[in-house]
């Protein structure tokens, strides 16, 4: 007969904040003057059994003042061996509200180990994960960083930290108590206004508690994109009549300026300024373009060129377009648009 002792040190983990750990890494032994309002377990300090049988291990708790209101029906609890890997074969035995941590070990096979005991009890949610924004403002195409960082309650099972959009690479450092994790990517306008968040998941037995951070909308700024220039002739179409123009584009901070020129043969000429202008038509060859202008940066339009056929001029029907009293060609669309008279 093989006499098997047990030595058994007990860390209780009460899980509050949706199964947020509470470390009581004390333990103690029967007669070792415990503080008994502190986090504490009793037990004996060895247990004899045989090899293959079982041994029921006396158990008991304390807690801090006002920890008690956490410790309710339904917490749950595990045995994790020196791996920090479950014990499957125990039978818990004692009342966990009547802080009775009393459990039998089934088929004992190991000597001379250390057994670890942890409780959770759902409660409310863990502390939110806190992002930390860029420290700079973001200019396009220059590298961004975001700090996300959680509290980690358990060495061996830290949070995985995960971003919501994953926008580029993401690497996370353990230090003490806390995760940190970093994103990292190039600023784009596409991600002007996009809401960042990160998720902070906590390993629980019952199932993975995640937790999210309050949303983070990205400012990126960007020279003006996408300007377009289109216009229409006033009524009647005719060279030496007017011509409607607007210009839109997209930019952050927005367009401080607009500036139209003139195409005229090899000159180009400045007509004004503003989003939207009329100007006189000199000819049906008359080529437009307009240039949007911020603190970062500007950006010209594709050109605009109004088109006048001489039968228009005229108001008269042309057969391929119907009755029409104007056209113009917008470049950047490559199509003629037509308005009935």
């Amino acid at each position: 007969i093989i006499i098997i002792i047990i030595i058994i040190m007990i860390i209780i983990l009460i899980i509050i904040n949706n199964n947020l750990p509470l470390d009581l890494s004390t333990s103690c032994f029967k007669g070792a003057g415990c503080n008994a309002a502190g986090f504490a377990a009793l037990m004996p300090e060895r247990v004899t059994t045989l090899s293959g049988s079982c041994v029921t291990v006396p158990c008991s708790f304390t807690l801090e003042d006002g920890f008690d209101a956490w410790l309710k029906p339904g917490c749950g609890h595990f045995w994790l061996n020196y791996h920090f890997m479950h014990i499957g074969s125990t039978t818990i035995r004692g009342d966990l509200t009547e802080y009775n941590c009393t459990t039998t070990f089934n088929n004992v096979q190991e000597d001379k180990v250390q057994y670890y005991f942890r409780i959770y009890c759902d409660g409310r949610l863990p502390d939110a994960p806190r992002l930390t924004p860029p420290k700079e403002p973001v200019v396009e195409g220059t590298p961004v960083e975001l700090g996300c960082s959680a509290p980690s309650y358990c060495d061996t099972h830290p949070p995985t930290v995960t971003w919501t959009p994953a926008l580029g690479l993401s690497t996370q450092l353990q230090q003490n108590d806390t995760v940190t994790s970093t994103l990292t990517f190039n600023a784009s306008h596409l991600h002007h206004g996009n809401n960042v968040s990160c998720t902070a998941a906590y390993y629980i037995p019952s199932g993975n508690k995640t937790v999210t951070s309050t949303r983070y909308q990205l400012s990126i700024s960007y020279a003006p994109r996408n300007t377009s220039a289109v216009g229409s002739p006033c009524l009647p179409a005719r060279e030496g009549g007017c011509l409607n123009l607007t210009c839109t584009s997209h930019a952050n901070p927005a367009v401080s300026e607009f500036t139209w020129y003139r195409i005229h043969g090899e000159h180009i000429l400045k007509i004004g300024t503003g989003s939207s202008l009329s100007s006189q038509l000199w000819n049906a060859n008359d080529v437009f373009i307009c240039e949007a202008r911020n603190k970062i940066g500007t950006e010209k339009s594709d050109v605009f060129k109004i088109d006048i056929q001489s039968k228009l001029i005229q108001n008269r029907i042309n057969p391929e377009l119907g009755d029409v009293s104007k056209c113009f060609l917008d470049l950047r669309q490559k199509s003629k648009q037509c308005v009935d008279q």
